[in-house]
């Protein structure tokens, strides 16, 4: 599929969009999706409506009411956004953003990057989703603003706040393969401080990972014979403390922390316990009423000891430390212009021999927005300075039109890169099979976007055409600079309200992610993804239904090994028993239908789960 075959389903879907729309009777409702704040798009705070870029945001409200078991699950139902895993519940996690890969997307906790410097993915299976606030999706290359890895865009997760003052839940609930989940959340505020406290525990008995003895997908043999079930354990905390000094002079420390043991298939090891962890210092300063200074010092940590049978097999431990300046000159009415500074740093420790343990990364930014009448510009750039590849400028440029009846025209440029991770520069050669490379060079891209929006009193809609070029993509053992990537595409969402009682939302994705050598589909990309809800809110009673549909893909680069398509039904629903009492009742892939998301790989059939929680 060529981006010309988009065009058309994009243009018929925008009209018919825009047909419903401007269909809709006026009632007094405002679509909060495009009203929401949005701090990951700009590293300042804008509305979704007043952002360039294409953005989705999940609020906690809007996690409780889906009833989410994990951020994976989450992320599925955002457009542009691809997500398989292998096997159940916290499993290792792939996720494909408007068709890049895992290292390509760059992930956020308050602030601070996380990812394993040794794979360049960030764990997000470990992420726990009962301590989240709200979660952030920009689609699009931000490596202005963010450096190495935003090359298919920016997924930022904030942990749960005090701020609104005293409040708390405590939740209970399971399920389905041996699942049971507890927890608790207590936020309060006294005078210029506030403080808030979550904890949670998360047990599954889980599915057996894997297919057995199965002849395995890349032909290096049959599948493990390991005909168990694999189970999953994650106890979690966040805290979060802040004080604001005088208006507008705060201080804030942040900490996300998960622990526990993750069970899947595997001929060398086959469960890992696991440590993912965020910790935040932030300093905010309004020296005068036109500028903003923040200061953020952090580390992150992504740690894996990994056994086979209960016997140690091996030890992963990265942590990234960092810190950053940011100021923000606020000039006439509106415009914005941001100069910053990054400096970061991996550490390895490892029983794996790397070459090189450690690299430091330091950066300078700039960005400039510019509102006039019905004009929004933004322009950018960044040079990152890394010990191990050299320097690296990227650029990044956007431009919105707002035209009659509430339509927005935007235009998006950027450029991006991907750093090699530790893996592919160091990775030892014991066996005279091929190692690490130190002389590769980073992954470059650019991106082009256009988009158009529209937001009335009882519906929203979106529409964007993307393209993303891909070079010196890193593939091969040892890795090489070999591989290009051309990823076309268009994304539709959009949401009306059918009555005062019922609401849809749908969200579709065609792409073409295409290698431009060999012509392929790039590995595991759908080429159609669709998601649509049907909500409805009764006062005590609330109910929802959601569809999701995929299209084929193929597990492997060379096209040969196809994996079909499919759709699942899901069903929720939650009723208020008691003042300050909900019950909520799901019941996931309702059909039980048989799908894989990885060759070989198994996936939950149908499964239901019950939930009471006390709020006050």
């Amino acid at each position: 599929m060529r981006i010309g075959s988009l065009l058309y389903p994009a243009a018929i879907s925008a009209s018919l969009m825009s047909f419903a729309a401007v269909s809709v009777l006026a009632e007094e409702a405002t679509p909060v999706r495009l009203e929401t704040t949005v701090v990951t798009a700009t590293r300042t705070a804008q509305t979704v409506d007043e952002t360039l870029a294409s953005v989705t945001v999940i609020t906690r409200e809007e996690i409780e009411r889906g009833q989410y078991q994990s951020l994976p699950d989450l992320l599925a139902t955002i457009p542009g956004v691809q997500v398989n895993q292998d096997g159940g519940l916290g499993t290792n996690t792939s996720i494909y953003l408007r068709g890049t890969s895992t290292n390509q997307t760059l992930v956020l906790v308050d602030g601070i990057r996380i990812r394993s410097a040794t794979t360049g993915a960030a764990s997000l299976q470990y992420i726990p989703l009962s301590q989240i606030d709200r979660v952030e999706v920009v689609r699009g290359p931000r490596s202005t603003l963010y450096g190495a890895d935003a090359v298919g865009g920016v997924i930022q997760v904030f942990t749960r706040s005090g701020e609104a003052g005293t409040r708390g839940e405590v939740t209970v609930g399971g399920g389905s393969h041996g699942t049971a989940e507890g927890r608790a959340f207590f936020a309060t505020a006294s005078g210029n401080s506030h403080y808030s406290l979550g904890i949670g525990h998360l047990r599954s008995d889980g599915i057996d990972a894997q297919k057995n003895d199965v002849p395995d997908a890349f032909g290096w043999g049959n599948t493990p014979d390991e005909p168990d079930k694999d189970g999953y354990r994650e106890d979690s905390l966040s805290v979060r403390f802040g004080h604001e000094f005088s208006p507008g002079n705060s201080l804030q420390f942040t900490g996300l922390h998960a622990e526990g043991e993750s069970e899947y298939d595997g001929t060398s090891q086959n469960s890992a316990d696991f440590i993912q962890q965020a910790l935040g210092l932030t300093l905010h300063l309004l020296p005068t009423d036109t500028l903003s200074v923040t200061v953020q010092a952090s580390q992150s940590q992504d740690r894996s000891e990994n056994f086979l049978d209960g016997t140690f097999s091996s030890l992963f431990d990265t942590k990234q430390q960092q810190f950053s300046v940011q100021g923000d000159l606020f000039l006439r009415d509106s415009d914005v212009l941001t100069i910053g500074s990054d400096y970061t740093k991996d550490k390895v420790r490892s029983d794996t021999d790397y070459d090189e343990r450690s690299r430091d990364n330091s950066a300078l930014f700039t960005q400039y927005q510019l509102e006039h009448m019905n004009h929004s510009i933004l322009v950018g750039v960044r040079y990152d300075d890394n010990e191990q590849f050299g320097g690296h400028t990227t650029y990044n440029a956007g431009y919105g039109l707002r035209l009659p009846h509430d339509l927005k025209l935007g235009l998006n440029y950027g450029t991006a890169f991907r750093a090699p991770t530790f893996n592919e520069l160091y990775y030892p050669d014991p066996w005279g099979w091929g190692g690490g490379n130190p002389d590769l060079k980073p992954e470059e891209s650019t991106s082009y976007e256009i988009s158009l929006q529209q937001s009335l009193p009882n519906a929203y809609w979106r529409t964007s055409l993307f393209r993303t070029e891909i070079d010196n993509m890193i593939s091969g053992w040892p890795a090489e600079n070999i591989s290009r990537a051309r990823i076309d595409g268009m994304e539709l969402d959009g949401g009306y309200r059918l009555t005062s009682q019922w609401n849809i939302s749908a969200a579709i994705t065609l792409q073409d992610p295409k290698d431009r050598d060999s012509g392929n589909l790039l590995a595991r990309r759908a080429e159609q993804m669709a998601t649509v809800n049907l909500d409805g809110d009764f006062g005590k009673t609330r109910v929802s239904v959601t569809a999701q549909g995929f299209s084929e893909r193929y597990d492997d680069g060379a096209n040969t090994l196809r994996l079909p398509g499919y759709g699942l039904l899901h069903l929720r629903g939650e009723y208020d028993i008691a003042p300050n009492w909900l019950l909520q009742a799901r019941i996931e892939n309702v059909l039980d239908k048989e799908y894989e998301e990885v060759a070989t790989y198994n996936t939950p059939g149908r499964s239901a789960y019950l939930y009471a929680s006390y709020r006050f």
